[in-house]
């Protein structure tokens, strides 16, 4: 019987290692799901095994491992991250997995191998009977683009926690200066779970980005207010669940962007290059 394919993924990030153990979302739901029928793993910020079949790296399009492609024969591809800048070094790999269909459809405009793959941990993120008593949530580090401040006017209407970066002390200090109820710190999945599961509005005012905020928050059966118009990556998922025609945003990520769903597009792009 042949083996299974070898798959790596691999996190470009110094703090993977660190953060692994507490990290709970849709691609690692995915991962295990394939980790089931192949012999996949993860590579914490590390070089993969020289004797993969595919690599996947999770990076933005300024990933450091096309330094390293000559030394494999396996085939490679790349979660995309954020808004692709650097299309030059997307081109040396074989397919590129895409969060939204603004960043697919950039993609394929400039001749790269792309497919759609993204989903939330729908298993995890699953709304209770917990009493709403959070009228405005909002899970994000605190930086400039994340934008705080365009919605600390809420006051404690509004609870905002994250981890605060070197930049983004003016948004923390917003929200201190407006009442805006704060927790400092990256915390466990359980414990950003229970925020959702309290919250009767997820709020997100972020310049782009905070697609996982969008699919978290919906999986918890919350349609999400994405109050920044240029946040187009955010709310193309928005625009596809009102033309859907379903019911709740949960009924929504089950169809669309469950764990399951994710995986099966992760392999379908493999086969595709294999």
């Amino acid at each position: 019987m042949k083996p299974p394919l070898k798959i790596q993924f691999v996190w470009e990030w110094d703090k993977a290692k660190e953060i692994y153990p507490n990290w709970r979302d849709g691609l690692r739901k995915a991962t295990e799901i394939i980790s089931k029928d192949y012999n996949a793993t993860w590579k914490l910020n590390e070089v993969p095994d020289s004797d993969c079949d595919f690599i996947i790296t999770w990076c933005d399009s300024n990933s450091q491992f096309s330094r390293f492609f000559s030394a494999y024969r396996a085939k490679r591809g790349i979660f995309l991250t954020t808004h692709p800048t650097n299309y030059h070094n997307l081109q040396g790999f074989d397919i590129i997995f895409c969060e939204t269909s603004v960043i697919y459809d950039e993609c394929r405009m400039r001749g790269l191998n792309a497919i759609r793959a993204f989903g939330t941990d729908d298993e995890f993120f699953m709304p209770d009977n917990s009493q709403k008593e959070i009228e405005y949530f909002y899970p994000s580090t605190f930086s400039p683009w994340k934008r705080q401040s365009e919605i600390a006017h809420l006051g404690s209407r509004l609870t905002c926690v994250g981890t605060i970066q070197p930049d983004g002390q003016e948004e923390y200090q917003a929200c201190v200066n407006n009442a805006v109820i704060t927790e400092v710190g990256y915390f466990p999945p359980e414990k950003i779970r229970d925020y959702y599961r309290k919250s009767q509005n997820v709020i997100i005012p972020a310049i782009h980005g905070s697609e996982r905020t969008v699919l978290e928050a919906m999986s918890m059966d919350i349609l999400p207010l994405v109050t920044n118009p240029e946040n187009k990556r955010a709310r193309s998922y928005l625009t596809e669940f009102k033309k859907s025609g379903l019911s709740s945003p949960r009924e929504f990520i089950l169809k669309n962007y469950s764990a399951k769903q994710y995986a099966k597009d992760i392999l379908k792009g493999i086969k595709r290059c294999m």
